[in-house]
């Protein structure tokens, strides 16, 4: 009896460190493509909330040429005592408005106004009561730049450049300013006992003066602006000056009463400076998602009507839809209303012809009684389809004696 043979095989082959790292790879290292479909919404969403931002600040001016402007660096602007007030820890902003304005006076910032003639009596009233320092900064002679803030008056005399003032005063912020190099204004005390004047450049003429205002607070008066610009800052003691009377307070709100914006939501003291950002980029959301969405519907594609609708059927099925609802006014006004039209255009009466001009011109041109004209066209609606059918009839007649006449 023969043993059977056994077919000889090759003993299994373990398997080898790759072919066990492998799936292992494929779970914790996925493909990069894997990873960026993953990520791909967040990074979307991420650049559509910064690209308004970048948006903004890339549009916002950082420099303005606006005369007696904080960020002017020319030499009619006030970029520089700006920069020396926040050098001294104070806070420098313009105001949009009256209302910012008077908020932040009621906070105890100074307000510093520019071209306050340009305000009217009852804004510097209300601005004199709010609670805080007012310095005025160019009151030229004759302007109302004072009206409704004290009793002082703006008047033009002046002293040349080359002559250096003296305060001649108690007033602190005067006197460590020592000198003012020439006035080109000046302000007039008569009529006002509380005030004082500084640096005078006449008789009852002064270059700088202080009053107190209703609301305790301090009236500060610089007729002449140039102390406070860029170009004559350096010049005797006129940084000293304008440091001195604008620093009293640690906010510093500047008002151009020549360059205020209407008051609108958006510039509202009330509203937050990010909101408008805000929206934006909602809105920039908002269509972003309208084109995804609207791409899974694919290409708008253009067809071709597959019937041509004849006028003829169009009316028919519109008295169709009348007849069905009973809508016998709707009908018999819309009977009258293009007989009228046809009437007009066959009688060259224009567009909005009054009703007697109308009657009177078809009247004539068909020989019909006014009195029978103003009823077919402008009378009362048929109350059954006996009296809407004869309504038709009779207005197809009428046209046909003005087309005959």
């Amino acid at each position: 009896m023969s043993t059977p043979t056994s077919t000889s095989s090759q003993p299994a082959q373990p398997p080898s460190q790759t072919d066990v790292d492998a799936p292992a790879d494929q779970v914790t290292n996925p493909r990069w493509s894997q990873r960026w479909h993953r990520w791909r919404p967040i990074v979307i969403v991420l650049a559509l909330l910064l690209l308004p931002v970048l948006i903004t600040l890339w549009m916002t001016r950082t420099t303005s040429s606006t005369l007696l402007a904080i960020d002017n660096p020319k030499g009619p602007g006030t970029m520089a005592v700006a920069e020396l007030l926040r050098h001294e820890g104070i806070s420098v902003s313009k105001a949009g408005s009256i209302s910012e304005a008077r908020v932040a006076s009621r906070r105890g910032a100074t307000i510093a106004v520019v071209n306050a003639h340009r305000l009217s009596s009852e804004d510097k009233q209300a601005l004199a009561q709010a609670g805080g320092d007012i310095v005025i900064i160019g009151a030229r002679g004759g302007s109302d730049a004072l009206a409704g803030l004290t009793d002082m008056t703006s008047k033009g005399t002046a002293a040349p450049a080359s002559t250096t003032l003296a305060p001649q005063c108690a007033d602190a912020d005067a006197r460590a300013a020592q000198g003012l190099a020439g006035a080109h204004a000046s302000v007039s005390l008569q009529g006002d006992d509380d005030a004082v004047g500084c640096f005078p450049v006449g008789d009852d003429r002064y270059a700088y003066a202080t009053d107190p205002l209703p609301s305790g607070a301090t009236l500060r008066v610089l007729p002449d602006p140039g102390p406070v610009t860029n170009a004559h800052l350096a010049q005797e003691g006129h940084a000293a000056m304008a440091v001195r009377a604008l620093g009293h307070h640690d906010h510093v709100l500047w008002l151009d009463g020549q360059h205020l914006e209407n008051p609108t939501v958006w510039n509202s003291p009330s509203t937050p400076p990010w909101l408008p950002v805000l929206i934006f980029q909602l809105m920039v959301i908002a269509g972003v998602l309208a084109i995804v969405q609207g791409r899974r519907f694919g290409r708008i594609v253009s067809e071709d009507l597959p019937a041509v609708v004849r006028s003829t059927e169009t009316t028919l099925a519109r008295g169709s839809l009348y007849r069905q609802g009973s809508d016998r006014p709707r009908a018999a006004e819309a009977l009258r209303s293009g007989t009228a039209l046809r009437l007009g255009t066959t009688l060259g009466l224009p567009l909005g012809t009054p009703r007697r001009d109308m009657v009177d011109a078809v009247a004539r041109a068909s020989g019909i009684d006014p009195a029978t004209v103003d009823s077919l066209l402008y009378g009362p609606p048929p109350t059954n389809d006996r009296a809407l059918a004869a309504l038709a009839v009779q207005l197809d007649q009428l046209e046909s004696e003005v087309h005959s006449a």
